[in-house]
């Protein structure tokens, strides 16, 4: 039994032994296969740089310069590129292809190395990337960097990245490595303004960028971004700015317009009308009844006049034409009359104003063809805004000149004939009586 358990165990050392042997051999003829390799290419490189044969160096591998670079042939490669460049472009970027790949490769081994060195890698760092946005009437434009400030460096790209764009907010997420740290890029925005989700879009850009467009739900100006204070790392992205500043300046002046229109309106529903008259008269150029009592109207007041009317208003419209057409004697001849009539009418007829038009300034308002050729010049017509609106205006027909009584006759209400049909009437009665 003793025999027996020490030959046992002489059998239990040399298969160990055996295995620690065969262990050796196959180490050592993995470094005899890789030194093998790295010398037939190396005599091959040699071979052709020490011949000059440009052939035979086209032929040599990728996989051989890279073996070369590894092993820190750095002086054979160097002279392998030199000879390329005696021959051909087309074999000079051929070898310089390999050798650019064989540094890169290098290069990532050695990056992977310092990687290494950092207990933390791996575990991705948060950043918030620096942004820029402008805008025009109806889109966003965003431009994202991955970085924490615009002026400094970042990861040249990402990966894995979410991007959602809804009606209201921007989410965006993705990673990125940057002086050998993972990074995650995250940004979560609430717009300051209602956007269209899905007609808006995003794309990569230049390295290290990203662009995002959003659509506009209503044309106006943005004061900002997001809602709420905006990220320091937010600014404006001046050079698109500028390229749309005339048309948002267009779109600004015309809300501001509108603005001020709808403010005016309210402000005319709460003031007194007669006010509103005067103010609408005021703004018309004055010319020829310059500083007397008579209403020199334009477009716009008699506009107005029609549409917000004084209460109980009654108007004597003279229509003329201060460039020559019509009857200019007439013209000339009422114009006394007509200053004077300004002082009496409203007297004798309570709420009636005296004004005239001057159809070469006015011709929208002298479209009749006798107006238009100044033959029916001057012309007078008696009208409240209710009968204007309505299509109906009383027009005088009797002499001119005339008397301010025959004028204020024609002007007073239910008047429809002219003054000296209606005296004739009177006495008729006064003789049956």
């Amino acid at each position: 039994l003793i025999h027996f358990s020490s030959r046992v165990e002489a059998m239990a050392s040399t298969s160990w032994l055996w295995l620690v042997v065969a262990a050796l051999v196959t180490v050592q003829c993995a470094g005899i296969t890789s030194d093998a390799t790295t010398s037939a290419a190396y005599e091959k490189v040699s071979k052709a740089v020490a011949t000059g044969n440009q052939a035979e160096a086209a032929k040599i591998t990728a996989e051989e310069v890279d073996i070369l670079v590894q092993r820190g042939h750095h002086q054979i490669v160097k002279e392998l590129v030199e000879l390329s460049h005696k021959g051909s472009d087309e074999d000079s970027q051929r070898t310089a292809t390999k050798v650019r790949q064989a540094i890169q490769a290098a290069k990532n081994r050695l990056d992977d190395l310092t990687r290494a060195l950092d207990r933390n890698y791996g575990k991705a760092v948060e950043v918030s990337p620096a942004a820029q946005w402008a805008q025009n009437s109806t889109h966003i434009f965003v431009t994202i960097k991955f970085a924490q400030r615009w002026n400094a460096p970042g990861a040249l790209e990402v990966e894995n990245e979410t991007v959602e764009i809804s009606d209201c907010c921007f989410n965006f997420t993705a990673f990125g490595e940057h002086s050998f740290i993972v990074r995650r890029y995250h940004l979560s925005w609430h717009l300051h303004a209602a956007v269209l989700g899905k007609a808006s879009s995003w794309h990569f850009a230049a390295a290290g960028r990203m662009a995002v467009t959003f659509v506009k739900a209503d044309a106006k100006r943005w004061p900002s971004l997001v809602q709420g204070s905006a990220p320091k790392n937010l600014g404006v992205w001046r050079d698109m700015q500028e390229k749309w500043s005339s048309e948002m300046d267009t779109l600004e002046k015309g809300t501001k317009k509108a603005a001020k229109k709808e403010k005016k309106a309210d402000d005319e529903d709460d003031e007194d009308p007669a006010e509103l008259e005067a103010d609408h008269i005021s703004r018309c150029k004055s010319t020829t009844y310059r500083g007397s009592a008579v209403a020199e109207l334009c477009g716009d007041a008699l506009t107005h006049l029609m549409s917000r009317p004084v209460k109980g208003r009654k108007w004597l419209v003279q229509f003329y034409h201060s460039e020559g057409k019509g009857d200019t004697a007439a013209m000339r001849s009422i114009l006394p009359i007509w200053k004077r009539l300004a002082d009496v009418y409203p007297s004798s007829v309570p709420g009636g104003r005296v004004a005239v038009l001057d159809c070469a300034h006015n011709q929208e308002f002298c479209t009749d063809e006798e107006m238009a050729t100044g033959k029916g010049l001057p012309k007078i017509e008696y009208f409240t805004a209710e009968s204007l609106n309505e299509g109906v205006a009383n027009t005088y027909t009797g002499s001119i000149p005339a008397s301010l009584e025959d004028f204020i006759e024609f002007g007073t209400p239910q008047a429809t004939k002219e003054p000296g049909e209606k005296k004739k009437k009177k006495k008729s009665k006064k003789k049956e009586l």
